[in-house]
């Protein structure tokens, strides 16, 4: 509802003839015939440049489509070929992974089970370079015999024993139908609780294993030859003969063996011949169900028919000796912890371990098997060697595909992103040339209106002037009344300029509120609005509320709001014959002071009520509306009332019409 100084809210034609523009005496020349002038260019463009308009600048109604197809080609169109070939290559990668994952699951399933033998291998090249003298109590160690036997303690019988190994055992071969006794020795866990125990327990798997062994094997020679063959190439080392009759010795009589010492002193630069054969490991169960792994070898001491004979005390030494020793490993270890920790530092993410007598996973589509005791190269049943121990390798086809799903939802979220973003992208660039469209469509309408608000009044002016300057008019009378139409054109030139200076000086908030009195204010203007009123016709009145509080407020500014306001409702809901008129009134609402203008013309469009206090907005078509204007009267009043610290709205009136609505605030000591 913008009117003469604001907007065409309503879009109506005005019934009567512009002020000024009545028709000219006769013998002037009909100014609706005469052109604007120079003056009127002139102006046009010095409030256009006021207002920074550039028409042929201003943006053509098909940018929207251009602006959008660019936006589709710079920004989205690579974006969707961006994701494309970011899914495309995601999912080549997974399929590549799924591919390479059997030769690698294969490559880590050998890697494993070389880790797993090296670890038992270290163990038994350990004990294999162990010397024999060690595998009793105490033994006599290698040196020159002094005045007396010095035994010392043996390792394997007072020291520090490896977490993977039980025990040690050792015994002589059948000697003419007698059984040799057998020595079990479990170092430093011979002073733990349960020793007893655990001493009777590798006693037994001992005898079983001895028994085992002498089982298989036809008589005594062919035991040390098979026992040579199984157990590699023997290798041989050198003692000195009395350090080997010292230890072979099984005279429980120290004394004995003191009474003798003269004549080994004597032997003591000849030398004898040890023959060691490798440890070989073996699997077996006992009786009891107990599984048992041992590393057994064989310690093959020949007789020298060239040496004398040697005394009672040492009589070992002059026939062949055969040893067998050997010692258990932890079967818990080796097949349950030692996978375990192998497993830790051999697989990949990819890649699952399942424990020896766990079901391997049917759901996976590699499993990799690693039988422990043939790795080993065990002597073991066929069935032992098939399944005891039995550990896997399977390839965890589901964390593979969690991990392609993880990285999908990933892509989608980050594709949702990109979606949310360019589809806010787009609102805001359909907005942002909407707004510069409408923009434009407003700027053009206000040159529009302006030269149109220009034209009558310059017209007027010139062609007064030129009458005067011709000196057509003769009459006093009538040359009065042309000067006085020429000073009210020119104030309505003035005007119309005022009110464009009166927008940048709001705009860039040049003015300050101050404590008064809005009745006064209004009240002082009340004479001047009234004597503006048609010819005959009493169309405003006031009802102004007593005891009104102080408010915050600008005097030229609440003159411009009033004034506004008025003249839009008379210019587009004039007042009828014996109508209602239009009022002005002031009332409190709470702490708020109101500032109310009612009129009751045909009201405005509810989706208009929002943008009538947008600068230049006129609703119809600016080159067809009649109503003089140029859409800054209420925006005017919006930036006056905002200036102030209030708030403006038009609403719908009961009854038809629309109500102008002003709140104020009041002033701090009001």
């Amino acid at each position: 509802m913008n009117g003469g100084s604001g907007g065409d809210a309503r879009g109506a034609r005005d019934p009567r003839p512009a002020e000024g523009a009545s028709a000219p005496p006769p013998g002037a020349r009909p100014a609706a015939h005469q052109p604007p002038g120079e003056a009127t260019a002139i102006l046009t463009r010095a409030v256009a440049e006021r207002l920074r308009v550039r028409p042929n600048r201003w943006p053509r109604h098909g940018s929207r489509r251009v602006a959008l197809t660019l936006y589709v080609l710079l920004l989205v169109l690579p974006t969707v070929v961006l994701g494309g070939l970011l899914w495309n290559q995601l999912h080549r990668d997974h399929q590549a992974l799924l591919a390479s994952v059997p030769a690698d699951a294969a490559h880590k399933t050998r890697q494993l089970q070389e880790f797993f033998v090296q670890r038992v291998d270290e163990i038994v090249r350990r004990e294999d370079t162990r010397a024999f003298l060690e595998y009793r109590q105490a033994y006599f160690p290698p040196g020159t015999i002094g005045a007396d036997l010095a035994f010392v303690p043996s390792p394997l019988a007072d020291g520090a024993t490896p977490s993977a190994i039980l025990g040690w055992f050792s015994y002589r071969g059948e000697r003419a139908g007698s059984r040799a006794p057998l020595e079990v020795l479990i170092g430093h866990r011979a002073r733990l609780p349960g020793a007893p125990q655990r001493l009777q327990e590798l006693r037994r798997a001992s005898e079983e294993l001895r028994a085992e062994i002498e089982s298989e094997e036809g008589n005594f020679l062919a035991r040390i030859l098979r026992g040579s063959l199984r157990g590699g190439v023997p290798r041989h080392e050198q003692y000195a003969v009395p350090v080997v009759a010292i230890n072979l010795s099984d005279e429980e009589d120290v004394d004995c063996l003191r009474d003798e010492l003269p004549a080994l002193r004597g032997l003591q630069n000849q030398s004898q011949v040890v023959s060691v054969t490798p440890f070989r490991l073996r699997f077996w169960r006992q009786k009891d169900g107990t599984p048992r792994l041992a590393a057994t070898r064989t310690v093959w001491i020949p007789r020298d028919a060239q040496r004398r004979p040697m005394p009672s005390c040492f009589a070992s030494l002059g026939q062949d000796v055969v040893i067998r020793q050997g010692f258990f490993l932890d079967t818990d270890w080796v097949f349950q912890r030692l996978p375990v920790e192998l497993s830790d530092l051999v697989l990949g993410s990819n890649q699952r371990f399942v424990q020896s007598g766990a079901e391997p996973p049917r759901f996976d589509e590699d499993v990799f098997s690693i039988h422990p005791l043939k790795a080993l190269a065990a002597e073991a049943s066929r069935e032992d060697l098939e399944s005891f121990g039995l550990f896997h390798v399977a390839v965890d086809v589901g964390k593979l595909e969690a991990l392609f799903r993880t990285q999908t939802v990933r892509l989608v979220g980050v594709a949702a992103m990109l979606v949310v973003s360019l589809a806010t992208g787009l609102v805001l660039l359909l907005r942002s040339v909407t707004r510069d469209l409408e923009s434009a469509r407003r700027t053009e309408n206000f040159v529009s209106a302006v030269t149109h608000e220009l034209r009558t009044p310059v017209a007027a002016i010139k062609l007064y002037g030129e009458m005067l300057d011709a000196g057509w008019v003769d009459s006093d009378e009538r040359r009065s009344e042309y000067y006085r139409r020429i000073v009210r054109e020119t104030s309505r030139l003035e005007t119309l300029v005022e009110r464009v200076l009166e927008k940048g000086q709001l705009t860039r908030r040049e003015v300050r509120p101050e404590p008064g009195d809005l009745n006064a204010v209004i009240e002082s203007l009340a004479p001047a609005l009234l004597s503006l009123a048609p010819e005959g016709a009493a169309d405003l009145r006031f009802e102004l509320a007593e005891d009104l509080p102080l408010v915050l407020l600008v005097h030229e500014g609440v003159r411009s709001i009033v004034t506004n306001l008025v003249e839009n409702a008379r210019k587009y809901a004039p007042v009828p014959p014996g109508g209602e008129p239009l009022l002005v009134r002031t009332r409190r609402d709470g702490s708020a002071v109101l500032l109310e203008v009612l009129d009751r013309g045909p009201g405005i469009p509810p989706e208009e009520r929002g943008r009538i206090f947008e600068a230049f907005y006129r609703m119809g078509d600016e080159h067809t509306r009649t109503a003089r204007g140029t859409g800054l009267g209420l925006h005017l009043v919006a930036l006056h009332v905002g200036s102030m610290g209030g708030s403006v709205e038009a609403r719908g009136r009961a009854g038809g019409g629309t109500e102008f609505r002003i709140v104020l605030r009041p002033a701090p000591d009001g």
